[in-house]
């Protein structure tokens, strides 16, 4: 089993050194190599990840609807003369929550999911009514931040029965004959008493690391107490009174994708879910790192910078050949006619992706 502790070992034989670290000095900072390493650790693995489309990273999630357009079916308000704050930023028709996991964004899959047309597949027709094409090129999106109030705590107004210690409820969401109220916060269950009953919950975290806790993507706050929409167990009837925070920025996907699936890098933070070949990329790159840190040689530094890059390329080439990859490019001259790819595995999806930079030099 590979551990963190093993990471960092490996990463200071970069240096030649014959120092380790033990799992209770990096826990407790109680070395000079600990200290060192816990500044760089996880933001470097973060980093790394974002430097391809890893496969042991790679993530495909339906994304979580925040707002749409007038005239869309998830909001048939009326339409207003001017943009307004709650709308999608033109010219996008969808607005969705970032995942709270994310690192990289990769690309919005074509839906073939049965939404508001009947048995029709969902493409990137906006009204869910008949498609032009399905499973296509990926469709366009766009990461931007807007301005939400978040969920910072809830009490049980109700407890309602059924549940289960677990259990994760999503709050009702607004009518779609009105403006929408944004995505709905995600509660889940700490404890229950009698009959399942809720006694306690927590608030699901919609923005990674925040504390406390932040959840939903509200752009008002809303009337308590605030009724359950959905739940991953069985419970019913719990209601919930909602504490809020100051309105802050939360990042958000644009689409004009209904229903839209999301594949992305998420972020891995046990090593032995990584490929082999990735840890030894990502120890090489902290060893540069704290070579800097712990002795100040540049010249060292670089040359394990070297290293890194060589171990990220080596990655990068095993990990691009786990899968079928069609190397056939489509000429611009060709893509201006609007002639693409229809196949998943061709075109965009395993072409032309930008696989990220090498580590620079000191």
């Amino acid at each position: 089993m590979t551990t963190n502790t093993d990471v960092v070992n490996i990463a200071l034989q970069y240096l030649g050194t014959r120092t380790t670290v033990t799992d209770a000095e990096l826990a407790n900072n109680t070395s000079n190599e600990a200290k060192q390493a816990n500044v760089i650790l996880t933001k470097l693995r973060d980093q790394t990840l974002r430097m391809a489309p890893w496969n042991c990273g790679m993530k495909t999630a339906n994304l979580s609807l925040i707002t749409s357009q007038p005239g869309t079916p998830e909001n048939t308000s009326p339409a207003t003369t001017l943009w307004q704050p709650g709308q999608p930023p033109p010219p996008w028709a969808y607005e969705y929550q970032y995942p709270v996991d994310c690192l990289r964004p990769c690309w919005i899959i074509p839906a073939t999911q049965t939404g508001f047309a009947s048995s029709t597949p969902i493409t990137t027709a906006v009204t869910g009514g008949a498609p032009s094409f399905w499973q296509g090129v990926p469709v366009v999106y766009k990461v931007q931040t807007d301005s939400f109030v978040p969920v910072v705590g809830a009490t049980v107004a109700a407890g309602g029965s059924g549940y289960a210690v677990g259990d994760r409820i999503t709050l009702v969401s607004g009518d779609t004959t009105q403006p929408p109220i944004g995505a709905p916060a995600v509660l889940q269950v700490a404890t229950v008493g009698g009959g399942g009953a809720v006694a306690t919950v927590s608030v699901v975290a919609q923005v990674f690391g925040s504390n406390p806790s932040q959840g939903g993507s509200y752009f008002a706050q809303q009337t308590n107490p605030v009724a359950q929409g959905s739940t991953t167990g069985v419970g019913i009837g719990a209601t919930f009174n909602l504490t809020y925070g100051s309105a802050g920025p939360q990042r958000v996907i644009l689409t004009s994708q209904e229903f839209a699936i999301l594949s992305y890098i998420q972020r891995v933070t046990d090593p032995n879910v990584m490929d082999e070949l990735f840890v030894d990329a990502w120890a090489a790159a902290l060893g540069a790192r704290l070579c800097m840190a712990l002795t100040g040689e540049k010249g060292l530094a670089n040359l394990a910078i070297e290293i890194a890059n060589t171990c990220l390329a080596n990655a990068r080439k095993a990990d691009g050949n786990e899968g079928l990859t069609i190397n056939d490019t489509t000429p611009d001259f060709i893509r201006i006619r609007g002639i693409s790819w229809t196949e998943w595995y061709s075109g965009p999806y395993s072409q032309g992706f930008d696989w990220g930079p090498m580590w620079s030099f000191f």
